[in-house]
């Protein structure tokens, strides 16, 4: 691929992310003014989170609950994130080396 198309792809990308992110920043503010859609705006957080974090810790299977369960435990006590989620990366790493059960 020459210089010139490389540059006119990385050109291209740019102007499109852009594009994107403007579009965003403008349909924002038309779209609160409606109710239903600033209620499922409101909803969406929570539920990106949960799809982000549940595939793993069934993909992990047991150990993954346990260690799910410690981090939400030591979180609850502690109010660190850093060392819950230390805890929750030490017990999976425990399991696949073998190291636990």
């Amino acid at each position: 691929m020459s210089d010139s198309n490389m540059l006119l792809i990385i050109f291209a990308v740019a102007i499109g992310t852009y594009f994107l992110r403007v579009s965003g920043l403008l349909l924002s503010t038309k779209l609160k003014k409606l109710k239903y859609v600033n209620s499922l705006l409101e909803s969406i957080p929570a539920t990106l989170l949960i799809a982000l974090i549940i595939p793993p810790i069934i993909k992990e299977g047991m150990i993954g609950i346990i260690a799910s369960l410690f981090v939400i435990i030591v979180m609850i006590k502690s109010k660190n994130i850093f060392l819950s989620m230390s805890i929750g990366v030490f017990i999976i790493y425990l399991s696949r080396s073998n190291l636990l059960f």
